[in-house]
Protein backbone atom coordinates (compact mmCIF):
# COMPACT_ATOMS: atom_id res chain seq x y z
CA UNK A 1 0.00 0.00 0.00
CA UNK A 2 1.05 3.44 -0.70
CA UNK A 3 1.72 5.20 2.94
CA UNK A 4 -1.62 3.06 4.39
CA UNK A 5 -1.17 4.84 7.76
CA UNK A 6 -1.34 8.27 6.28
CA UNK A 7 -3.94 8.04 3.38
CA UNK A 8 -6.70 4.87 4.79
CA UNK A 9 -10.02 6.44 4.99
CA UNK A 10 -11.75 7.65 8.14
CA UNK A 11 -14.93 6.17 6.82
CA UNK A 12 -13.98 2.90 5.87
CA UNK A 13 -12.26 3.07 9.50
CA UNK A 14 -15.30 3.76 11.28
CA UNK A 15 -17.65 1.94 8.80
CA UNK A 16 -15.98 -1.16 9.38
CA UNK A 17 -16.00 -0.87 13.81
CA UNK A 18 -19.95 -0.08 13.56
CA UNK A 19 -20.34 -3.13 12.12
CA UNK A 20 -18.10 -5.23 15.85
CA UNK A 21 -19.00 -2.54 18.01
CA UNK A 22 -22.15 -0.86 18.86
CA UNK A 23 -21.54 1.37 21.39
CA UNK A 24 -21.96 5.15 20.82
CA UNK A 25 -19.60 6.34 23.27
CA UNK A 26 -16.97 3.49 21.91
CA UNK A 27 -17.34 5.00 18.32
CA UNK A 28 -17.06 8.48 19.65
CA UNK A 29 -13.92 7.89 21.44
CA UNK A 30 -12.25 6.73 18.26
CA UNK A 31 -13.62 9.20 15.96
CA UNK A 32 -11.45 12.07 18.15
CA UNK A 33 -8.67 10.11 18.29
CA UNK A 34 -8.91 10.05 14.10
CA UNK A 35 -10.17 13.74 14.18
CA UNK A 36 -7.52 15.02 16.83
CA UNK A 37 -4.99 17.17 14.41
CA UNK A 38 -1.29 16.97 14.24
CA UNK A 39 1.25 19.51 14.97
CA UNK A 40 3.04 21.35 12.35
CA UNK A 41 5.57 23.56 12.86
CA UNK A 42 3.47 24.69 15.96
CA UNK A 43 0.46 24.99 14.46
CA UNK A 44 -2.29 22.52 14.66
CA UNK A 45 -3.32 21.25 11.28
CA UNK A 46 -7.24 18.68 11.28
CA UNK A 47 -6.66 15.36 9.99
CA UNK A 48 -9.26 14.34 7.95
CA UNK A 49 -7.45 10.82 6.81
CA UNK A 50 -4.91 8.80 8.04
CA UNK A 51 -4.31 7.46 11.30
CA UNK A 52 -1.74 8.87 13.64
CA UNK A 53 1.72 7.52 13.06
CA UNK A 54 3.09 5.61 16.45
CA UNK A 55 -0.36 5.95 17.91
CA UNK A 56 -1.04 3.07 19.90
CA UNK A 57 -4.51 1.65 17.70
CA UNK A 58 -3.55 2.78 14.36
CA UNK A 59 -2.27 -0.84 13.65
CA UNK A 60 -5.76 -2.47 14.68
CA UNK A 61 -7.47 0.18 13.11
CA UNK A 62 -5.59 -0.42 9.45
CA UNK A 63 -5.56 -4.29 10.36
CA UNK A 64 -9.42 -4.21 10.85
CA UNK A 65 -9.96 -2.21 7.47
CA UNK A 66 -7.49 -4.26 4.94
CA UNK A 67 -9.21 -7.51 6.55
CA UNK A 68 -12.13 -6.38 3.94
CA UNK A 69 -9.03 -7.04 1.43
CA UNK A 70 -8.58 -10.50 2.99
CA UNK A 71 -12.38 -11.27 2.51
CA UNK A 72 -12.13 -10.22 -1.29
CA UNK A 73 -8.98 -12.05 -1.71
CA UNK A 74 -10.60 -15.41 -0.18
CA UNK A 75 -14.02 -15.38 -2.88
CA UNK A 76 -11.02 -15.15 -5.64
CA UNK A 77 -9.81 -18.41 -4.72
CA UNK A 78 -11.72 -21.66 -5.36
CA UNK A 79 -11.71 -23.96 -2.18
CA UNK A 80 -12.88 -27.35 -0.94
CA UNK A 81 -14.57 -29.34 -3.98
CA UNK A 82 -14.32 -26.23 -6.16
CA UNK A 83 -10.48 -26.35 -5.54
CA UNK A 84 -10.42 -29.51 -7.00
CA UNK A 85 -12.32 -29.27 -9.97
CA UNK A 86 -10.30 -26.43 -10.61
CA UNK A 87 -7.37 -28.42 -10.82
CA UNK A 88 -8.76 -31.18 -13.05
CA UNK A 89 -9.95 -27.98 -15.45
CA UNK A 90 -6.60 -26.23 -14.90
CA UNK A 91 -7.93 -23.12 -14.10
CA UNK A 92 -6.33 -20.25 -12.55
CA UNK A 93 -6.55 -20.65 -8.52
CA UNK A 94 -5.22 -18.17 -5.62
CA UNK A 95 -4.11 -18.15 -1.94
CA UNK A 96 -2.99 -14.96 -0.66
CA UNK A 97 -0.74 -14.53 2.92
CA UNK A 98 -1.12 -10.45 4.34
CA UNK A 99 0.84 -8.73 7.13
CA UNK A 100 -0.54 -5.39 8.06
CA UNK A 101 0.33 -3.43 4.72
CA UNK A 102 2.31 -5.80 3.09
CA UNK A 103 1.01 -8.63 1.12
CA UNK A 104 1.65 -11.50 -1.57
CA UNK A 105 -0.80 -13.04 -3.41
CA UNK A 106 0.28 -16.27 -4.94
CA UNK A 107 -1.61 -17.86 -8.53
CA UNK A 108 -1.36 -20.88 -10.01
CA UNK A 109 -1.93 -21.99 -13.51
CA UNK A 110 -2.17 -18.93 -14.63
CA UNK A 111 -0.67 -16.27 -17.14
CA UNK A 112 0.47 -12.91 -16.75
CA UNK A 113 -2.15 -11.02 -18.27
CA UNK A 114 -4.66 -12.63 -15.41
CA UNK A 115 -2.17 -11.30 -12.98
CA UNK A 116 -2.36 -8.17 -14.39
CA UNK A 117 -5.93 -7.86 -14.11
CA UNK A 118 -6.52 -9.26 -10.91
CA UNK A 119 -4.11 -6.51 -9.85
CA UNK A 120 -6.41 -3.82 -11.31
CA UNK A 121 -9.20 -5.28 -9.41
CA UNK A 122 -7.23 -5.03 -6.21
CA UNK A 123 -6.68 -1.68 -6.88
CA UNK A 124 -10.20 -0.56 -7.34
CA UNK A 125 -11.23 -2.72 -4.36
CA UNK A 126 -8.63 -0.86 -1.75
CA UNK A 127 -9.57 2.37 -3.77
CA UNK A 128 -13.10 2.26 -3.33
CA UNK A 129 -13.44 0.41 0.19
CA UNK A 130 -10.00 1.78 1.71
CA UNK A 131 -9.27 4.88 0.25
CA UNK A 132 -5.72 3.44 -0.75
CA UNK A 133 -3.63 3.73 -3.36
CA UNK A 134 -1.27 1.17 -4.88
CA UNK A 135 2.58 1.56 -4.12
CA UNK A 136 3.81 1.66 -8.04
CA UNK A 137 7.63 1.25 -6.36
CA UNK A 138 6.49 -2.01 -4.40
CA UNK A 139 4.08 -3.55 -6.36
CA UNK A 140 5.36 -6.22 -9.24
CA UNK A 141 4.52 -9.20 -11.07
CA UNK A 142 7.13 -11.92 -10.94
CA UNK A 143 7.18 -15.69 -11.17
CA UNK A 144 8.26 -17.71 -8.07
CA UNK A 145 11.69 -19.37 -10.01
CA UNK A 146 13.14 -15.57 -10.02
CA UNK A 147 12.32 -15.31 -6.08
CA UNK A 148 10.94 -12.25 -4.50
CA UNK A 149 11.79 -10.52 -1.11
CA UNK A 150 8.81 -10.19 1.47
CA UNK A 151 9.53 -9.13 5.10
CA UNK A 152 13.07 -9.18 5.07
CA UNK A 153 12.92 -12.42 3.71
CA UNK A 154 13.71 -13.99 0.10
CA UNK A 155 11.51 -16.46 -0.81
CA UNK A 156 12.23 -18.62 -4.37
CA UNK A 157 12.75 -22.14 -5.77
CA UNK A 158 16.02 -24.77 -4.55
CA UNK A 159 16.70 -27.98 -4.58
CA UNK A 160 15.68 -29.85 -1.81
CA UNK A 161 16.92 -33.17 -0.21
CA UNK A 162 15.35 -35.40 -2.39
CA UNK A 163 16.43 -33.36 -5.34
CA UNK A 164 13.34 -32.02 -6.24
CA UNK A 165 11.94 -28.11 -6.56
CA UNK A 166 11.01 -27.19 -3.31
CA UNK A 167 10.20 -23.64 -1.44
CA UNK A 168 13.30 -21.98 0.38
CA UNK A 169 13.24 -18.94 2.49
CA UNK A 170 16.69 -16.54 3.34
CA UNK A 171 17.59 -13.79 5.06
CA UNK A 172 17.33 -11.25 2.71
CA UNK A 173 21.10 -9.32 1.56
CA UNK A 174 19.19 -6.01 2.84
CA UNK A 175 18.56 -7.39 5.97
CA UNK A 176 21.97 -8.49 5.98
CA UNK A 177 23.13 -5.05 5.22
CA UNK A 178 20.73 -3.78 7.66
CA UNK A 179 21.93 -5.50 10.55
CA UNK A 180 25.48 -5.47 9.65
CA UNK A 181 24.83 -1.49 10.30
CA UNK A 182 23.04 -1.83 13.26
CA UNK A 183 26.01 -3.55 15.20
CA UNK A 184 28.19 -1.21 14.40
CA UNK A 185 25.97 1.50 15.31
CA UNK A 186 24.97 0.02 18.77
CA UNK A 187 28.78 -1.26 19.73
CA UNK A 188 31.12 1.45 17.78
CA UNK A 189 29.07 4.59 17.16
CA UNK A 190 27.82 5.32 20.60
CA UNK A 191 28.90 8.46 23.12
CA UNK A 192 32.23 8.36 24.45
CA UNK A 193 30.66 8.04 27.98
CA UNK A 194 28.38 5.13 27.57
CA UNK A 195 30.47 1.94 29.25
CA UNK A 196 31.31 -1.35 27.74
CA UNK A 197 29.14 -3.05 29.89
CA UNK A 198 25.75 -1.37 28.27
CA UNK A 199 27.22 -1.83 24.75
CA UNK A 200 27.65 -5.89 25.97
CA UNK A 201 23.81 -5.39 26.62
CA UNK A 202 22.56 -3.91 23.85
CA UNK A 203 24.43 -5.77 21.49
CA UNK A 204 23.24 -8.84 22.98
CA UNK A 205 19.55 -7.65 22.98
CA UNK A 206 20.10 -6.50 19.63
CA UNK A 207 21.22 -10.20 18.54
CA UNK A 208 19.01 -12.06 20.52
CA UNK A 209 15.77 -9.86 18.52
CA UNK A 210 17.17 -10.37 15.07
CA UNK A 211 17.91 -14.03 15.18
CA UNK A 212 14.37 -15.25 16.39
CA UNK A 213 13.14 -13.43 13.57
CA UNK A 214 15.57 -14.90 10.92
CA UNK A 215 15.64 -18.50 12.56
CA UNK A 216 12.88 -19.94 10.22
CA UNK A 217 15.24 -19.03 7.43
CA UNK A 218 16.67 -21.67 5.32
CA UNK A 219 20.26 -20.39 5.29
CA UNK A 220 20.25 -18.70 8.91
CA UNK A 221 23.07 -21.23 10.25
CA UNK A 222 25.31 -19.77 7.38
CA UNK A 223 24.38 -16.37 7.63
CA UNK A 224 24.86 -16.82 11.50
CA UNK A 225 28.03 -17.75 11.31
CA UNK A 226 29.58 -14.69 9.34
CA UNK A 227 27.26 -12.08 11.63
CA UNK A 228 29.23 -13.84 14.69
CA UNK A 229 32.33 -12.72 13.15
CA UNK A 230 30.92 -9.00 12.78
CA UNK A 231 29.85 -8.81 15.82
CA UNK A 232 33.16 -9.89 17.72
CA UNK A 233 35.43 -7.66 16.15
CA UNK A 234 32.50 -4.88 15.85
CA UNK A 235 32.78 -5.13 19.45
CA UNK A 236 36.60 -5.22 19.76
CA UNK A 237 37.09 -2.15 17.77
CA UNK A 238 34.61 -0.82 20.18
CA UNK A 239 36.80 -1.59 23.24
CA UNK A 240 40.35 -1.11 21.80
CA UNK A 241 38.39 2.84 20.83
CA UNK A 242 37.45 3.32 24.04
CA UNK A 243 40.11 2.03 26.59
CA UNK A 244 42.60 3.28 24.09
CA UNK A 245 44.49 0.10 23.36
CA UNK A 246 45.19 -2.44 20.64
CA UNK A 247 43.58 -5.27 19.73
CA UNK A 248 45.84 -7.76 20.81
CA UNK A 249 45.41 -6.50 24.20
CA UNK A 250 41.11 -6.32 24.12
CA UNK A 251 41.75 -10.00 23.06
CA UNK A 252 43.96 -10.89 26.08
CA UNK A 253 41.87 -8.60 28.72
CA UNK A 254 38.45 -8.92 27.34
CA UNK A 255 38.46 -12.35 25.74
CA UNK A 256 36.25 -14.93 28.05
CA UNK A 257 35.90 -18.58 26.21
CA UNK A 258 35.89 -17.06 22.89
CA UNK A 259 33.37 -13.90 23.42
CA UNK A 260 34.22 -10.59 24.41
CA UNK A 261 32.53 -9.25 27.37
CA UNK A 262 33.65 -7.47 30.13
CA UNK A 263 33.40 -10.57 32.77
CA UNK A 264 33.27 -14.46 31.85
CA UNK A 265 29.09 -14.26 32.69
CA UNK A 266 28.84 -10.82 30.82
CA UNK A 267 29.82 -11.17 27.12
CA UNK A 268 28.16 -10.61 24.10
CA UNK A 269 25.80 -13.54 23.22
CA UNK A 270 25.90 -15.03 19.55
CA UNK A 271 23.82 -15.73 16.41
CA UNK A 272 24.46 -19.26 16.24
CA UNK A 273 23.07 -19.58 19.81
CA UNK A 274 19.63 -19.18 18.51
CA UNK A 275 18.65 -22.75 17.03
CA UNK A 276 17.10 -22.90 13.23
CA UNK A 277 13.46 -23.69 13.06
CA UNK A 278 11.90 -24.36 10.18
CA UNK A 279 8.36 -24.60 10.46
CA UNK A 280 6.56 -27.02 7.80
CA UNK A 281 2.62 -27.10 8.99
CA UNK A 282 0.58 -25.99 5.98
CA UNK A 283 -1.35 -22.79 6.21
CA UNK A 284 -4.89 -22.37 8.36
CA UNK A 285 -7.75 -22.29 5.76
CA UNK A 286 -9.07 -18.77 6.22
CA UNK A 287 -12.51 -18.12 7.16
CA UNK A 288 -13.83 -14.32 6.91
CA UNK A 289 -15.97 -13.38 8.99
CA UNK A 290 -17.00 -16.36 10.83
CA UNK A 291 -16.90 -15.07 15.01
CA UNK A 292 -17.58 -17.38 17.59
CA UNK A 293 -19.08 -15.50 20.66
CA UNK A 294 -20.58 -18.05 23.12
CA UNK A 295 -20.22 -22.63 23.24
CA UNK A 296 -22.80 -24.34 22.22
CA UNK A 297 -23.28 -25.16 25.99
CA UNK A 298 -24.16 -21.72 26.55
CA UNK A 299 -26.84 -21.53 23.91
CA UNK A 300 -28.61 -24.49 25.72
CA UNK A 301 -28.18 -22.99 29.20
CA UNK A 302 -29.66 -19.37 27.66
CA UNK A 303 -32.73 -21.59 26.25
CA UNK A 304 -32.79 -23.34 29.58
CA UNK A 305 -33.21 -20.37 31.50
CA UNK A 306 -35.69 -18.45 29.06
CA UNK A 307 -37.81 -21.43 28.06
CA UNK A 308 -40.64 -20.28 30.56
CA UNK A 309 -40.38 -16.40 29.09
CA UNK A 310 -42.75 -16.21 26.29
CA UNK A 311 -42.05 -13.43 23.86
CA UNK A 312 -38.91 -12.29 26.22
CA UNK A 313 -36.95 -15.32 25.24
CA UNK A 314 -36.14 -14.91 21.79
CA UNK A 315 -35.94 -11.52 21.77
CA UNK A 316 -33.35 -11.44 24.80
CA UNK A 317 -31.16 -14.09 22.86
CA UNK A 318 -31.62 -11.92 19.66
CA UNK A 319 -30.41 -9.08 21.45
CA UNK A 320 -27.69 -10.38 22.90
CA UNK A 321 -26.55 -11.98 19.46
CA UNK A 322 -27.26 -8.40 17.40
CA UNK A 323 -24.90 -6.94 20.54
CA UNK A 324 -22.53 -9.44 20.31
CA UNK A 325 -22.51 -10.41 23.30
CA UNK A 326 -21.44 -7.06 25.00
CA UNK A 327 -22.90 -4.50 27.64
CA UNK A 328 -24.18 -1.42 25.44
CA UNK A 329 -23.10 0.98 28.24
CA UNK A 330 -19.91 -0.40 29.47
CA UNK A 331 -19.02 -2.71 26.69
CA UNK A 332 -18.18 -5.75 29.34
CA UNK A 333 -18.65 -9.58 27.60
CA UNK A 334 -22.14 -10.99 29.19
CA UNK A 335 -24.05 -13.93 28.83
CA UNK A 336 -28.14 -14.37 29.69
CA UNK A 337 -27.36 -14.74 33.40
CA UNK A 338 -25.33 -11.32 33.74
CA UNK A 339 -27.17 -9.30 31.36
CA UNK A 340 -30.74 -7.63 31.12
CA UNK A 341 -32.73 -6.76 28.17
CA UNK A 342 -32.93 -3.03 28.99
CA UNK A 343 -35.55 -0.78 26.86
CA UNK A 344 -34.02 2.15 25.72
CA UNK A 345 -37.31 4.52 25.58
CA UNK A 346 -39.60 3.28 28.43
CA UNK A 347 -42.23 1.04 28.45
CA UNK A 348 -44.61 3.39 29.72
CA UNK A 349 -44.19 5.81 26.25
CA UNK A 350 -45.79 3.26 24.41
CA UNK A 351 -49.48 2.03 24.04
CA UNK A 352 -48.97 -1.39 24.52
CA UNK A 353 -46.16 -2.99 26.25
CA UNK A 354 -45.99 -5.20 22.96
CA UNK A 355 -45.54 -2.21 21.34
CA UNK A 356 -42.40 -1.58 23.33
CA UNK A 357 -40.95 -5.22 23.05
CA UNK A 358 -39.25 -5.27 19.75
CA UNK A 359 -35.89 -5.62 18.55
CA UNK A 360 -35.18 -1.67 18.01
CA UNK A 361 -36.35 -0.75 21.59
CA UNK A 362 -33.96 -3.13 23.37
CA UNK A 363 -30.49 -3.79 24.25
CA UNK A 364 -28.00 -5.25 26.53
CA UNK A 365 -26.93 -4.17 29.63
CA UNK A 366 -24.87 -5.77 32.39
CA UNK A 367 -26.56 -6.26 35.52
CA UNK A 368 -24.26 -3.10 37.00
CA UNK A 369 -25.39 -0.77 34.02
CA UNK A 370 -29.15 -1.77 34.32
CA UNK A 371 -29.04 -1.45 37.91
CA UNK A 372 -27.34 1.86 37.59
CA UNK A 373 -29.93 3.38 34.89
CA UNK A 374 -32.99 1.96 36.69
CA UNK A 375 -31.94 3.98 39.51
CA UNK A 376 -32.10 6.94 37.83
CA UNK A 377 -34.78 6.44 35.90
CA UNK A 378 -36.83 6.29 39.40
CA UNK A 379 -35.24 9.30 40.48
CA UNK A 380 -36.28 11.44 36.91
Amino acid sequence: MKACFDEISHKSILGVIREKVMDNKFLDLVKLFLKSGVMVEEVLVPTVKGVPQGGVISPLLANAVLNKLDWFLQEQGNHGKSERRAYDKKEPNLRFVRYADDWCVFITRANKRYAESLRENIRKFIKDTCGLELSVEKTRITHVRDGFDFLSFHLEKGIGQNGKLVPKIKVGQKAISNIRLRLNETARYRPSQEDIATRVRKVSSLIRGWSNYFKIAHNFCKVAGLLDHLAHWAMVKAISRKNDISSGKVHKKFYHKGRIGVTAKETIVRFSDTKMSLDYRGPVEYEPGKGIYLEDHEWEADLQTYKNRPEQSDLKLEALERDQYTCRNCGCLVVSETSELDHITPVHQFASFKQANTLENVQTLCLYCHKQKSRLDYKA
